[in-house]
């Protein structure tokens, strides 16, 4: 098997998904070890709210303070920044069919799961759905995906068949933070309500940019039910 492993390794070489790198294959990640290390981790002081990095320390961000009830999940969690290999990882994963990748981030993120307060008090993961046109187009839910890789390694399940979009709504890239909020308010809606009434859910993204599609999924989850509703993504722009 070994040997067969060799022959197939040299006829279509793994390489890291970062760098580019030949990987063995007995490796099992696509990201060099080179690669994990340099990726732009979020450390030190974070808003306890939005968990956006604070490098004067505190306990919350401006925007966290100005508009205290903006963010409606009861926090939000990253691992990375938003830029240089984890950018890079996520634009593979999302926009170039790099499947396998959701192995190698839902792990990093499943290893910040356990880390976090609310670890041990969360019932079930949600991954925040598309809306169906964008949903065919891709082929897949790169939230979903990523959702079952943490469910695996953390013994989580995965509630995929709860939360819904319920309109099409703008693109949020080509939006100003408040037209953001304004144009997810009321999009989403939940069914099979009885499964997580009275729970904790984990809400789960690859990107948290405003955290205003959070706000809007965390806010229709405790309108049926939901005890707390947290976040957790890769990576925060």
């Amino acid at each position: 098997m070994k040997i067969i492993s060799k022959i197939i390794s040299f006829i279509f070489p793994i390489t890291c998904s970062c760098c580019g790198k030949d990987l063995s294959a007995s490796y099992g990640g696509r990201i060099c070890p080179d690669c994990l290390l340099a990726l732009p981790k979020i450390e030190g002081f974070i808003c306890k709210k939005c968990g956006f990095p604070l490098k004067d320390g505190g306990e919350h961000c401006r925007k966290c303070l100005k508009k205290p009830f903006e963010i409606t999940a009861d926090a939000m969690r990253s691992v990375y920044l938003y830029k240089d290999g984890a950018r890079k990882l996520i634009l593979k994963f999302k926009y170039s069919d790099k499947l396998f990748l959701a192995k190698d981030l839902g792990a990093q993120m499943a290893d910040k799961f356990k880390e976090l307060p609310f670890y041990e008090e969360t019932d079930c993961l949600i991954p925040i759905p598309l809306n169906i046109i964008r949903r065919i187009k891709r082929g897949y839910n790169q939230a979903e995906l990523l959702s079952r890789e943490i469910s695996k390694l953390s013994g989580k399940p995965v509630f995929s068949k709860i939360l819904y979009r319920k309109k099409m709504t703008k693109p949020q890239f080509k939006l100003s933070k408040e037209e953001r909020f304004n144009n997810l308010k009321n999009s989403f809606f939940v069914k099979n309500e009885p499964q997580i009434h009275k729970k904790t859910v984990l809400l789960i993204d690859d990107i948290i940019t405003t955290g205003a599609t959070i706000s809007a999924c965390a806010s229709a989850l405790k309108k049926h039910g939901a005890k707390k509703v947290y976040a957790l993504s890769f990576a925060r722009d």
